[in-house]
């Protein structure tokens, strides 16, 4: 049987933060902060949206020229 020291040692471990892993975390950060600035971020949701909307367009346009089988009432 296990005593109930070495168990309690066994059940911390797993909740255990590295201070090396939490400071490589933060100089990510702040190097991703140092290296991008608003025009950026701003570049990025204009091409993610101008992305969306092709990519919506595109499936509407091949829907309509191959339209698939209609959905039957019958399918669960």
């Amino acid at each position: 049987m296990m005593s109930s020291g070495k168990r309690e040692k066994e059940v911390s471990m797993g909740i255990h933060h590295s201070d090396q892993a939490m400071g490589t975390l933060g100089g990510t950060v702040i190097a991703f902060i140092g290296i991008v600035d608003c025009s950026d971020i701003l570049k990025t949701g204009i091409l993610a949206c101008v992305g969306a909307m092709v990519s919506f367009g595109v499936s509407k346009g091949l829907h309509k020229i191959w339209p698939g089988e209609k959905e039957s009432d019958d399918i669960p």
